[in-house]
């Protein structure tokens, strides 16, 4: 296994490499480089001369693959320049974001999971009945509605027209409360975006519940089971679930490119400020620096949760190869 994982980690580095790479290069033909000068100058209509010096300090006017080259070489002194937008260290604005956007896709994935499982367990030992039929519709429904029209109308209920949530934000009671009611107001503006970013997830880690779990109930030991008088319920969460558990974990490593990206939306919608709603007043701004960084730190996540669905799956069936792992099963 620590070879395997030796070798997987490896992998990475060209996979990065190459994110990086493509990422650099979109930015460089993408206009608006004068307007991003424009707006680290701290001017409107700013001279010539300062736009020379600034591309002189941005090493913009050397040629893409040495400046390519000198970023990745300060990526790996963890030195991710400055904002050309307020000038502070990226890495400050990282620090600031990520940890706001972990716990935002960290509790949405748990209250996904909490109410997806029980719910497509069910509905995998009543197949057929018309309760399996209607939820089955119900999570399609849920599934294809679009996010940022759930997220208006969560905030048009719950915030405007009853008053029990807050619109938008962080918090809105001062540092000197109390750490209770800060906590409190903590919660109640985590609550609309988790359940936004939850419910796509929601739908469908219930539908993948329901078809493996139902795979396993119609297997041939379930059927042994079944002969040697076995409770039904001991059938469907000891033996089908348990099995279900296999391709289950490996999924929640997939599931994280999802929600980094319904991130963007959510948390912009919603003003919470994180990763995703940096990433897009980055882009808006043509904050280029900026933009890297979160590139380079949305990969490294992926490519962990990528890792961890490889290494969970060699985990929960020891059968498998390491060298195989989900992925290569699955080619």
């Amino acid at each position: 296994m620590r070879g395997y994982l030796f070798r997987r980690i490896l992998s990475v580095v060209p996979t990065l490499l190459g994110i990086t790479l493509v990422t650099f290069l979109l930015l460089e033909i993408l206009p608006g480089r004068e307007m991003a000068l424009s707006q680290a100058s701290g001017a409107n209509l700013p001279s010539r001369e300062t736009l020379d010096r600034l591309r002189q300090t941005y090493h913009l006017n050397e040629p893409i693959p040495i400046r390519y080259f000198q970023w990745l070489l300060r990526l790996c002194r963890w030195d991710l320049g400055e904002s050309l937008l307020d000038h502070r260290p990226v890495s400050e604005a990282l620090r600031q974001t990520t940890a706001r956007t972990l716990a935002l896709n960290l509790l949405a994935l748990s209250l996904a999971l909490a109410i997806s499982v029980p719910l497509g367990t069910r509905w995998a030992a009543v197949a057929g009945s018309l309760r399996d039929r209607v939820g089955s519709l119900l999570l399609y429904l849920l599934y294809a509605f679009p996010g940022f029209a759930a997220a208006l109308i969560l905030q048009y209920l719950f915030a405007v027209r009853w008053g029990v949530l807050p619109l938008q934000g962080v918090r809105s009671l001062p540092a000197t409360a109390p750490l209770l009611q800060r906590s409190l107001d903590l919660a109640a503006h985590l609550l609309l975006p988790v359940l936004c970013l939850a419910y796509g997830s929601l739908a469908y880690l219930a539908r993948f519940t329901r078809a493996s779990v139902l795979e396993g109930l119609r297997s041939h030991y379930v059927d042994a089971a079944r002969a040697r008088g076995v409770d039904e319920r001991v059938i469907v969460w000891r033996h089908a679930f348990r099995n279900a558990l296999v391709p289950m974990v490996t999924l929640l490593g997939a599931l994280v490119p999802a929600l980094l990206g319904g991130s963007i939306l959510v948390e912009t919608i919603f003003s919470w400020p994180g990763m995703g709603r940096l990433y897009f007043e980055s882009l808006q701004n043509r904050d280029y620096p900026v933009v890297l960084a979160l590139t380079v730190v949305t990969a490294l996540l992926t490519l962990a949760g990528s890792l961890l669905a490889d290494v969970l799956y060699c985990v929960a069936d020891p059968r498998v190869e390491p060298e195989q792992g989900f992925h290569g099963r699955l080619s």
